[in-house]
């Protein structure tokens, strides 16, 4: 909950201890893990849950317009996809192995909520998944109607945008960023990360 009174701005956060133990360390998937159908279904209905929540008037959304504008053609160059996000809805903005336990699914690390482009949340879980392509594949199976869509490829090339930039600063993108590229559903023109 977030307010301003007399001057100030005011936060206040409820958290919780959860014992179950993350999906991985570290915010990209590193090796295999089996999860049952249950758990993906949970976090399918979780993930529509989110999506269909109305954003409050005052979030900041994940990530912005011009960005958006901006990211796709620098750091992917001529993708041939219109980068102006017909569709928001609501989202966790941060989804990766490290916010998603198990055997039982709780979704950790909810600070970033807001508005994003329609299927961010998949096509974010997904680019953190591209080192391990069996479980990818699982991401990608869960999520098909979602990626598949016009609004999902233009997550998916908002996503790998923000990898591609973050990758100029640390070795966990830095990692990634070959896989993102090597995905990219599209042929695109040689693009200048300067």
């Amino acid at each position: 909950m977030e307010w301003d009174a007399d001057g100030l701005a005011h936060r206040a956060e409820l958290s919780a201890y959860i014992a179950t133990p993350v999906c991985s360390p570290a915010p990209a998937l590193t090796e295999r893990i089996r999860l049952p159908d249950a758990w993906w279904a949970r976090l399918r209905e979780a993930i529509e849950a989110v999506a269909v929540t109305p954003s409050p008037g005052s979030r900041s959304p994940v990530i912005t317009q011009e960005y958006i504008h901006r990211a796709i053609p620098r750091y992917l160059g001529n993708t041939g996809v219109d980068t102006t996000v017909t569709r928001w809805s609501l989202a966790h903005g941060d989804l990766h192995w490290a916010n998603l336990t198990r055997p039982e699914l709780t979704i950790l690390d909810w600070e970033g909520f807001g508005p994003a482009p329609f299927g961010f949340d998949a096509a974010h879980l997904y680019a953190y998944t591209l080192p391990v392509p069996e479980v990818a594949a699982d991401v990608r199976r869960t999520f098909a109607d979602v990626l598949a869509t016009p609004d999902g490829r233009l997550a998916e090339l908002t996503v790998a945008a923000m990898i591609l930039q973050a990758a100029e600063r640390d070795p966990v993108h830095a990692r990634l960023a070959p896989l993102v590229s090597a995905h990219l559903p599209v042929q695109r023109e040689q693009a200048n990360p300067r």
